[in-house]
């Protein structure tokens, strides 16, 4: 396998995976925001061509029945507007055959989503089970580029922990998010994107 990335949008994200996973992939922090993901992604992607970009960190809850430290693959990321972005399918549908469960959506928002009512809401409105600000572009860019890429999230924040659960057990959250991408990337070694 070619080189892979591992991206987050946050350094604090970053520097706990990268202490946890080593080096096998090379790690990228993005930045906050669909703006800034969009542009640093576009111009690591502008040089260089690795064979997957794992875009992962945190999310917020919008299914109820989620806790925080619950790791989750969506299929697919949608934008809080419309549109939808599909992780790639081949390497998707690599990761069934094995075992991995990817399904469902996740949405990405321009700003957090903290409110109970406005977190159900999404979560009927979009059947999305968790949101993000970054990883819908992320698919969207990767795509655009020929990259096959993924984004699986930790649940960081729920409508009952806000914020301050999210700063108490970030790192924890964290850490669980790298047990989960540990064994996913020992699988994603084998995935050859030019097979078939």
């Amino acid at each position: 396998m070619r080189d892979c990335v591992v991206a987050c949008a946050m350094k604090k994200e970053s520097k706990i995976l990268r202490e946890r996973l080593g080096t096998r992939c090379t790690h990228l922090v993005t930045g906050l925001g669909m703006n800034r993901t969009r542009a640093a992604l576009e111009s690591y992607l502008g040089t260089r061509s690795p064979s997957i970009l794992v875009f992962t960190g945190t999310a917020g809850q919008l299914d109820p029945g989620l806790k925080m430290g619950d790791v989750v693959f969506p299929e697919r990321w949608c934008l809080q507007t419309g549109g939808c972005f599909e992780s790639d399918p081949a390497l998707v549908a690599f990761l069934r055959e094995r075992g991995v469960r990817v399904s469902g959506a996740g949405v990405t928002v321009r700003i957090p989503v903290i409110k109970k009512q406005d977190r159900e809401r999404l979560h009927r409105s979009r059947g999305a089970s968790i949101c993000d600000m970054e990883s819908a572009a992320v698919l969207e860019v990767a795509r655009s580029h020929g990259v096959p890429a993924v984004a699986p999230k930790v649940v960081s924040d729920t409508a009952e922990t806000g914020i301050l659960g999210f700063r108490r057990e970030f790192e924890a959250n964290v850490a669980r998010l790298s047990q989960y991408l540990d064994g996913l990337l020992r699988i994603v070694a084998e995935f050859n994107p030019d097979a078939g």
